[in-house]
This record gives C-alpha cells, structure tokens and sequence, in this order.
C-alpha cells in the first residue's frame, strides 16, 4: 500500500497582504462592471471556482470560461479556451455579446449611444487572466503576461476598438479569504496558481506524485517504494553528498506536470 498524502498543507501562506487589497478593489470596481468573466484553470475547474464571486457579482452576468484547455482533457461542461490561440475564443465572444445585448438596449432606451460594455475578467494567480485579454485585443500585449502566480498587481482597464466595442478590467489574481480544504490547495499549489512563497515545493510534489501515482510512475518509469522523490532523483541521477537530491526532483515534478509532458491531466 501507497504511503498517503500528508495533512501539512495548511501551513500555506493563503492569505498575503495584497490578495486581500485586490479582494477590496475588486468588490468596489464590481458596482460599475456590466459583465464578469470568471477565468478558471482547465485542470482544477472546481479547485479554481470563486464559491463568493455569484453574491459579490449581485445579479450581474457572471460567464465562467477554462482556460489552458490544450493542458486538460476536454471538457464540455464549460467554454474553453486556449487564449494563446484566437480561434478558440468565438463562443466566448459569442457569449459575451449575448450577456451585453440587453445591458445596451437599455442605454440605447436612455438616448446612450456607443456606450463600452465593462467586462471585469477575475480569477486565481496564473489562470491566464491577462493573456485571455491580450488575445481579446488581438495580441497587442496591453497586459503584463508571465507564467507564475502575481504578475498583475493593480486593476488596469484596456480598451478594444474591436466589433465588440467592450472595455475590459484586468485584475490581480484573488485568493478568497477562506480556506476551503487542502485538497483544494494542493491543486492549486501544483497548477501554479499560488505564489512561490506560498508553499514548500518539496511537500507539494510529493504530495502531487503521489496523487498521480499512475502518470507519474508511467512517465518516469520508477517504483514509488517509500519516498517518491528519492526515487526520481535516483532514477535521474540527482545525488547530492552522497544522498538524493529531492530538490532538484521536486523541481523536475512540477515543472513536468505544469508543462503537460505527463500528458493532459484533470485533476478534479
């Protein structure tokens, strides 16, 4: 039998200083947002879901889209995308203007003519948020784009001079205030969407290998015994002072899996 996932994951940073500036920011610029766009990871749907955002959003549309579809199996249960490549966002834009025809019906009704529709895209760190709204603007890389948690910083609005005649709201990535489990947290520490500085990468991978076990063992050809990662880096020749370097093998998990090289795995 498996040795099973340790119960450490509460000791995650889950709460930093400016995810709870950017929860504050969010909640005031959502009274003058018309549509919201929830952006989720393809590979943690559920794990990456805002449980709050539907009674923040107070009636307002609310579109939930997964991004990084090329890294998950496919799901039909939501819009997916990849944002790196335009062609996957025409249900998107489909969707967004359905949710903006009768928001402005009503301005026309009030003599309002070529009023912008204000789309707020939210979601956790590293779900792809800015590049979502780099591909809506045709890649004209208005917003700051890099592949880790907390690039974006503050709320910045973007215009398009697009068919879609919207304006759109990058915000900085929010984690909510509760904690919801440590399966939730694991999930999102292995997908990327939590700062470095938020976790121990060494429990996270092993954590993570022993959750897929299947893929992990198939992928590296290795037997798990009792230490996962001493066994990857025996596998892979990381020795340090004699013993296995579970470091540098933690490092080489993650960076597989985040990657897709394991293949597209779900993990809800």
């Amino acid at each position: 039998m498996q040795e099973q996932p340790q119960k450490k994951l509460n000791k995650f940073n889950w709460y930093p200083g400016h995810i709870a500036k950017a929860e504050r920011q969010l909640k005031e610029k959502l009274k003058v947002i018309d549509i919201v766009i929830e952006l989720r990871d393809a590979r943690i749907p559920e794990a990456s879901k805002h449980k709050d955002l539907t009674q923040w959003a107070n009636n307002k549309p609310v579109i939930t889209v997964i991004n990084k579809a090329d890294l998950a199996p496919p799901n039909d249960n939501y819009i997916s995308i990849n944002s790196k490549e335009t062609g996957s966002l025409k249900r998107l834009i489909k969707e967004i203007e359905k949710a903006s025809k009768p928001i402005l019906e009503k301005y026309l009704s009030k003599g309002v003519i070529g009023r912008a529709t204000k789309v707020m895209v939210v979601g956790y760190p590293n779900v792809g948020k800015s590049s979502l709204i780099n591909a809506l603007t045709k890649n004209k890389k208005k917003a700051k784009v890099a592949d880790k948690a907390g690039v974006t910083r503050q709320q910045q609005w973007i215009d398009t001079k697009s068919k879609l005649n919207i304006k759109l709201l990058d915000t900085p990535g929010i984690i909510p205030a509760k904690f919801y489990s440590e399966e939730q947290a694991l999930k999102l520490a292995l997908c990327n969407c939590l700062g470095d500085n938020a976790y121990d990468h060494v429990l996270v991978a092993k954590e993570g290998m022993l959750l897929l076990e299947e893929a992990t063992t198939r992928f590296y050809g290795i037997e798990f015994g009792k230490d996962p990662l001493a066994a990857l880096a025996i596998k892979k020749s990381m020795i340090r002072n004699g013993t296995p370097d579970i470091d540098r093998a933690a490092d080489l998990f993650l960076k597989d899996f985040r990657e897709a090289k394991m293949g597209r795995i779900s993990l809800d």
